[in-house]
């Protein structure tokens, strides 16, 4: 486990920063979809600003912590990429990947075959999904950027955290929810 070479650079830990009320927002996105996948992340961030000494290439740890406000432990970003549909490799079998598109373009689709839903994708959009699990692809005319935040296996191993369970609709603390049950 170490910190990405990305997030070494001045221009990554200024990104973090920037971003670091966006990420939070996120973060309660997840906290209502998977409330155990939230957990995990905060305890998984926890432990590794308690136990930084298991991060290797960490001299800006410290600074990048004090900023991060995401439950997930990974980022990717794709720009102007129409993505084939894939599964995730890298996140957790039980882990929701939350993915958040934005810029300037049209005709925006999220699809899953298997599911046999196909998603409107505008700017804006955030669509929490199990990508390990789920084949997924989406498809836009435009300047787009998605953002993708997920959990790595490894880095809640490194650190002795348990990979959350499945989120559950009975488990969602949705006050509305007994009144779609009518």
């Amino acid at each position: 486990m170490e910190v990405a070479a990305k997030f070494r650079t001045a221009a990554a830990r200024d990104w973090v920063q920037q971003m670091e009320e966006t990420c939070a927002l996120l973060g309660g996105i997840v906290s209502i979809i998977n409330p155990a996948q939230f957990e995990s992340g905060i305890a998984c961030i926890e432990a590794i600003r308690s136990h930084p000494a298991k991060v290797a290439k960490r001299e800006y740890l410290e600074e990048l912590l004090e900023t991060w406000t995401s439950p997930y432990v990974a980022f990717s970003i794709m720009n102007n990429r129409d993505t084939p549909l894939h599964r995730d490799n890298k996140g957790g079998y039980r882990s929701m990947d939350l993915l958040t598109s934005v810029g300037n373009y049209i005709n925006g689709r999220f699809s899953m075959p298997g599911l046999g839903i196909e998603f409107w994708y505008r700017p804006g959009s955030v669509i929490g999904i199990a990508g390990r699990v789920v084949r997924h692809g989406a498809t836009a005319e435009g300047e787009r950027l998605c953002i993708a935040q997920y959990m790595r296996e490894n880095v809640l191993k490194a650190v002795n955290v348990s990979e959350p369970d499945w989120s559950r609709i009975p488990e969602l603390p949705l006050s509305s929810l007994s009144s779609l049950e009518k």
